[in-house]
């Protein structure tokens, strides 16, 4: 059998690293003097999941979902990612981690997504988590999904740093869970 050329996941792939590298996706910061906290997102699986920050101000349109983080076979490719140092380590392989810092003192909403990989039927799973981080304090947002991406959740814990360098981590009491498949669905949880 002949090769007929590039299949559509290698062109899937570079499209997605080459657009992420030309800084076309609209990526989360903390705005310029604002105080942080630093957060450990994780997924149990090794599809692509997208971890979002979406901005209940402007409702009954919020804005376009800015992109925290990525994970997954493809989105791991992208580069190494930067660590923050935070306490502890993650129950969750290195490709399924990211590290990053939120802006603290305020609601952030947290939308995570992920699509079932083939031969599985093509179904996405959402969940979102909002909480109001602590300047300073270290935080993880853990997202488990089922094999077909029919059933998924989100939580937040609140690391306690432990002089071994470990961590405590304590379910964050102002966590807030909210429909996170649209952007839309944010305006109904704030």
């Amino acid at each position: 059998m002949r090769n007929q050329g590039l299949t559509a996941v290698p062109i899937l792939t570079m499209l997605v690293a080459a657009v992420m590298a030309a800084g076309c996706v609209a990526q989360y910061r903390v705005p310029s003097g604002a105080p942080a906290a630093s957060v450990r997102l994780m997924t149990d699986t090794d599809d692509n999941t997208t971890f979002t920050v979406v901005d209940p101000a402007k409702c009954p349109v919020p804005a376009r979902p800015l992109v925290l983080a990525g994970t997954g076979k493809q989105l791991s490719a992208i580069g190494k990612d930067r660590g923050l140092d935070m306490a502890g380590s993650s129950p969750e392989a290195p490709s399924r981690t990211r590290e990053r810092q939120v802006e603290a003192g305020r609601r952030i909403y947290v939308g995570v997504s992920s699509m079932a990989a083939p031969p599985a039927p093509e179904l996405r799973c959402a969940a979102g988590v909002s909480f109001v981080p602590e300047a300073g304090a270290q935080y993880e947002i853990r997202y488990k999904r089922d094999e077909t991406a029919s059933q998924c959740s989100a939580q937040v814990l609140r690391l306690h740093p432990l002089p071994s360098g470990g961590a405590r981590p304590v379910v964050e009491p102002t966590q807030q869970g909210f429909r996170a498949l649209r952007k839309e669905y944010v305006c109904q949880a704030s």
